[in-house]
């Protein structure tokens, strides 16, 4: 995979409206997905170089130049790389409402919007919910989020973290089962991206209208019942594990979060290589610790100096998104 620096070169589901198919299905389910989800909103999307599924290569070492006398010789040198595989899970739903419960309805085609729109909502929150918390532990078909690539804060320094600690994570001090994560999230091609089927021009994604089918009620006796069914194939690739802080063991509760929180922000922020943006993502009682904070504090603010030019809670250049995917209820995990 290259790299991109263009944000609006990127595919993104909120594009889908641009590819858009004559029933209108797809483009209002992207407009769904990308509406209630900032993660969703905020990742590219590429094609995968398999059918479910990316072969890769992570870099581990870059190589070094030598300084040599007049006249000697010098050694070739080379970067080091990990070959490493993600997979593309199927997401699907399938929406039945009977006939006769739309029949008898004023306004038929808006009755059905709505409860399409519904499970539209409630399907992208699954899958944000998977992006953060999902795991292959249960079934291979499944990929691993980003709570269990980035788990354990490391005591020493999380830029370089211990055989214990992993890369990336720090300890806010929080304690018990009311903490929560901050992720920083530094989208792109080559660094951390979402991959779909190859050669798939709606990204994974497909809205389909199959009519009115016969199904079997809740009395086990067939009836006739209009159909939508959803599907999003979609995998999560992390080529280049610098690309994702997580700040974990912040304490919910607005007053008990630790003053060096900020300490840890900026460390984290400072650490991303690379001129693309970088975007933060937290949960509703972190969001409104930082809304309150834009009050009266200028490092956080409301600005439209941001990818979608409109406004939005931001910290320093991230952008701020509120997701109901992130807990407020987390356990924390002791530093290794």
């Amino acid at each position: 995979m290259s790299a991109e620096s263009g944000f609006d070169t990127r595919y993104h589901v909120s594009q889908l409206a641009k590819l858009d198919g004559p029933d209108g299905q797809l483009g209002r389910f992207g407009k769904v997905l990308s509406e209630n989800n900032p993660i969703l909103r905020d990742m590219p999307i590429y094609p995968s170089n398999q059918i479910l599924g990316y072969t890769g290569s992570r870099e581990t070492s870059l190589p070094t130049p030598q300084i040599i006398d007049i006249g000697d010789g010098w050694d070739a040198s080379k970067a080091e790389w990990d070959s490493f595989s993600e997979v593309i899970s199927m997401f699907k739903d399938r929406i039945d409402i009977p006939r006769d419960a739309l029949r008898i309805q004023k306004n038929k085609v808006q009755k059905r919007m709505l409860i399409e729109d519904r499970h539209k909502e409630g399907f992208g929150q699954g899958v944000a919910n998977h992006l953060i918390n999902g795991s292959s532990v249960t079934s291979p078909k499944k990929f691993d989020g980003f709570g269990v690539r980035y788990n354990t804060p490391d005591a020493t320094n999380p830029i370089n973290p211990s055989s214990a600690g992993q890369y990336g994570v720090w300890d806010g001090g929080g304690t018990g089962t009311d903490t929560s994560s901050i992720w920083l999230v530094q989208w792109a091609e080559d660094k951390v991206c979402g991959i779909s089927p190859m050669e798939d021009p709606s990204m994974g994604i497909r809205s389909e209208d199959t009519g009115l089918q016969y199904t079997t009620g809740e009395n086990s006796k067939t009836t006739r019942t209009y159909r939508t069914e959803l599907e999003w194939d979609l995998g999560l690739c992390v080529t280049d594990y610098r690309a994702v802080n997580r700040i974990r063991n912040i304490e919910s509760a607005i007053s008990a979060i630790d003053t060096n929180l900020w300490k840890y922000l900026i460390q984290a922020r400072n650490s991303f290589l690379g001129g693309e943006p970088v975007f933060m993502y937290v949960s509703q009682g972190i969001f409104n610790h930082l809304d309150i904070l834009s009050v009266d504090k200028q490092n956080v603010r409301y600005s439209s100096d941001n990818v979608w030019s409109k406004p939005l809670l931001m910290w320093r250049d991230c952008v701020i998104g509120k997701c109901d995917c992130i807990s407020d209820a987390e356990t924390a995990v002791a530093a290794a």
